[in-house]
């Protein structure tokens, strides 16, 4: 196999897709040399520059992660893909409150390094919400009773300012979360960018709005552990909003795409009941605002 000759690992023994995301899969490559974790990126392939960029800032923040392995002439991307250390583990669940608190310590972590080295361009994806929703609930009724909420949801979105950002992991959830036999490790770096650190500590807590002991163990840690965010109001949820309206746009739409593949559509349409189920009522985001200040 080409992938294995290009890292220089030797013949391959075996080759067998382990996971998948909206944006690639994750697969698992045994060779003579020993077993890897081989990225596939669906959609938009990693840069070489950007790839540096990246492992640049992973190694600053000092939180234990997969090594990302290079090619004998030393670089990271062949053909597409990346490798990386295999670690025997397995995926927390979102309820695991011991693991939300060491990823709100390890975000405290990534913020006091205030990283701003490296091209720092914001994406929208994470500070606007541009979607018609009446229009894309016309094509999908699910998503008919929820076109109010979603819209006044996506105006608190638009009408909060960027601020002042850092280099952030912007991803960081329990899916990217792997519990070996020696403790957790951080994976998946590859949507590292500029985010606020208010923002970004925000979309930590989105998906505990409801669950006030999660809310208030997860600022405290991540307070005491010297994070910088501060969440004065509902806008200190806007990232997490933007993050989770915007993705729900792009599943539904790709669910609803006949051009797409089976593998893509079938992933689209698993992932909207939850996330529209997952939209914050009025006045979730005031009192779990007041929650994270205490």
């Amino acid at each position: 196999m080409q992938l294995a000759s290009a890292f220089g690992f030797g013949d391959v023994l075996g080759f067998s897709r382990v996971a998948r995301g909206a944006m690639g899969a994750v697969w698992r490559l045994e060779t003579s040399a020993g077993v890897f974790v081989a990225k596939e990126a669906f959609w938009k392939q990693p840069m070489e520059s950007a790839v540096l960029d990246e492992v640049a800032f992973q190694r600053a923040c000092q939180v234990r992660s997969p090594r990302p392995l290079t090619t004998p002439s030393g670089t990271y991307v062949a053909d597409g893909w990346r490798l990386y250390e295999w670690i025997d583990g397995v995926v927390p669940s979102r309820d695991d409150l011991d693991t939300m608190v060491w990823l709100a310590e390890q975000l405290a972590t990534i913020h006091s390094r205030g990283w701003t080295d490296g091209p720092m361009e914001t994406n929208d994806f994470y500070h606007r919400v541009d979607v018609d929703w009446p229009s894309l609930a016309a094509r999908a009724p699910e998503l008919a009773g929820s076109v109010p909420r979603l819209t006044e949801l996506s105006e608190l979105v638009n009408a909060t300012p960027l601020g002042d950002v850092v280099l952030c992991h912007r991803d960081l959830t329990p899916d990217n979360v792997l519990i070996g036999a020696d403790g957790p490790y951080l994976v998946d770096w590859d949507n590292v960018g500029p985010l606020a650190p208010t923002q970004e500590f925000g979309f930590l807590l989105i998906n505990h709005l409801t669950d006030e002991p999660a809310v208030r163990r997860l600022s405290s840690a991540y307070r005491k552990a010297g994070g910088p965010g501060e969440i004065t109001g509902p806008d200190g949820f806007a990232t997490g909003l933007a993050i989770m309206l915007n993705y729900l746009n792009v599943q539904l739409s790709a669910a609803l795409d006949v051009t797409m593949s089976d593998d893509h559509r079938a992933f689209g349409a698993a992932q909207v009941p939850g996330l529209i189920r997952s939209l914050p009522a009025p006045g979730v985001l005031e009192r779990a605002a007041q929650l994270a200040r205490l």
